[in-house]
Order: C-alpha cells, then sequence, then structure tokens
C-alpha cells in the first residue's frame, strides 16, 4: 500500500507541472480564461493487494480405496475475494495565475454604457464606470487619489455585497456600485489616477484602513464551534483615505516582471469567455488583462490607470 500512497502527491505535482507547461506561452487574455487542470482526470483505481499462495493440499491416504471429491482449498487469512477501489489521488488541486480584466465604459447618446479605451482623452460631462473581473477567489482594492495626494476609496463599497470586497472566479464588479453608479468628469482638465490591487489574501494595510475589524459583543458560547478559518467582521468604515506611502509601498511589491499584460481593442469575441468570435453571441471588447506569473496562495497583482480628461 505504500508505493500508492506516495502516488498521489507525485500525481497531482504531474498533472499540475504538465498544466504549467502547456500554458507557459500563452498571452494574458488566455491564462485569465485558461481553467485549471482537471482533477477528475484520475480515476480511482484498484489498489494492489498483496495474496498469499495458499498452501497445496494433502494427498489423500492411501488406504483409502474409494476416493471423495477434492474439497476446493479455502482461501488463506491473506487473500481477497475481490480487490478493493481505492483513490490514488485525493482531488489534487493547482492554482490557476491570478487575472483580472478591467475596462472602462463610457455612456453613449442612448444611455448604454460601452467599453472604451482607456487611453481616451474624456472631456467635460463624459460619463464612465469601471468594471473588473477576476479569474479566481481574491480580494479587490479600487482607489484614486485626489488633488491633496492621498488615496480615496472606490472599491469596496456599500453598495455592493454589504461592503465585501471578496470576488470569485468569473464575477463582475462595476465601481461605482449601485444601477446609478457613475463618475462625472468637470471642466477641470486634468488626469485622474486609479490603482487596483487584487490579491489571493487580504491586503492587511489597506484593510486596517479601509475596515473596521469587529470583535465579539458577548461571551464565546464554548458548545459552539467557530471554524478556525472563519474570516473576522471587516465592517467597511464610513470615510477611508490612504497615504501615498501606502500605494507606493504595495506598487513597489510587486514588479513590472512578475506581470503579464496584454491590451484588447475592438475585438470580436464569444462574450463570457474571450475566445475570437465565430458565432454565438458576440461581443465587441475593448479591455485590458493583467495576469501575475505568481501561482502562489498570496499571489497578487497591482495596475496603475490613468484617465486623461480636458
Amino acid at each position: 500500500m505504500r508505493p500508492l500512497l506516495l502516488m498521489a502527491p507525485l500525481l497531482a505535482i504531474v498533472t499540475t507541472a504538465a498544466w504549467g507547461q502547456g500554458t507557459a506561452s500563452l498571452r494574458a487574455r488566455e491564462l485569465f480564461y485558461t481553467p485549471p487542470p482537471d482533477s477528475s482526470a484520475v480515476k480511482t483505481q484498484p489498489a494492489v493487494v498483496p495474496v498469499t499462495p495458499a498452501a497445496p493440499a494433502a494427498p489423500a491416504p492411501k488406504a483409502i480405496a474409494k476416493k471423495t471429491p477434492a474439497k476446493r482449498p479455502a482461501a488463506s487469512p491473506g487473500a481477497a475475494p475481490s480487490a478493493p477501489m481505492q483513490a490514488v489521488s485525493d482531488n489534487p488541486s493547482a492554482v490557476v495565475p491570478l487575472g483580472m480584466r478591467y475596462s472602462v465604459l463610457k455612456r453613449n447618446a442612448a444611455g448604454v454604457y460601452e467599453e472604451v479605451d482607456a487611453d481616451t482623452t474624456f472631456h467635460s460631462g463624459d460619463r464612465i464606470r469601471l468594471e473588473a473581473q477576476a479569474n479566481s477567489t481574491g480580494y479587490l482594492y479600487v482607489v484614486a487619489q485626489g488633488s491633496s495626494g492621498n488615496w480615496q476609496v472606490l472599491f469596496p463599497s456599500r453598495e455592493v455585497s454589504n461592503g465585501s470586497n471578496l470576488v470569485h472566479r468569473g464575477e463582475t464588479r462595476l465601481v461605482p456600485g449601485g444601477n446609478q453608479g457613475q463618475f462625472v468628469f468637470d471642466e477641470q482638465a486634468g488626469t485622474e489616477k486609479l490603482f487596483f490591487v487584487l490579491s489571493r489574501q487580504p491586503e492587511q494595510s489597506l484593510d486596517k484602513l479601509i475596515y473596521s475589524m469587529g470583535g465579539q459583543t458577548a461571551p464565546a458560547d464554548p458548545t459552539v464551534v467557530k471554524p478556525a478559518a472563519a474570516e473576522p467582521n471587516r465592517v467597511l468604515m464610513a470615510q477611508a483615505s490612504i497615504g501615498d506611502d501606502v500605494i507606493s509601498r504595495i506598487r513597489g511589491e510587486v514588479t513590472a516582471r512578475d506581470l503579464i499584460f496584454e491590451k484588447v481593442e475592438n475585438e470580436k469575441t464569444v462574450a463570457g469567455n474571450g475566445a475570437p468570435a465565430g458565432g454565438g453571441d458576440v461581443k465587441i471588447e475593448t479591455a485590458a488583462y493583467v495576469v501575475s506569473r505568481n501561482t502562489s496562495p498570496d499571489a497578487r497583482l497591482v495596475v496603475d490607470l490613468k484617465l486623461k480628461h480636458q
């Protein structure tokens, strides 16, 4: 049995390594939509059960003239009537490269928001939204730099998921949130600086400034077992201002070589999977993709976005 127990992690490593080699040449958008390796590909196999050979039957005594049919020898204690099924792998897992798709949505004359190039020069009165989507579970932060130099929190917001910034694979977040959420450019020309952070784990330096970590208001009930991995109660603060030093430090912790960027402009794709359009629900896509090469549980990615208006 020991060789089989050692085989399970080995199969998981081989599956992950093969998947990683197959995606090494993919671009950011392809990596974003690439699913993790199929763990169901490793099927259960019969366990190898050692069988002790049965001892040969003793010859019949010579004094007996009439031979009785020899009985079938009973199986020895070490034998098994049939080989039981045992899984050789316990759902091998592999973490996909952390990725984010983001775009700028501009409201047209008909009141419909359409994706536009982030390098567009906007004008006074233009109304926009930001859209972000993650390819795996993570925590999203979006902040904007004000005239004072400090950064104001745009996401998380009270209008979305009760202030939670947890996002799952395939979920889309609009900034600002709510049905009527939008930004309107004023008459003062300039450049709006935005900063995105997507991390697999909560970003502690940002959480301390954005959330108030609530504790228990009553003594714990000893009969209630609380999960060890339970997330602390995070209450969104009324106002949160983040110093430029915090943003600079987070930006410096993720170097450009760790990230893969790709910009898609006015390209026809199949809505929902990013594949080239060949039929079905066709969408005109103008967006950007950023993927981290880091597949560790604490991976993160950062994006600087500058919107010009005059």
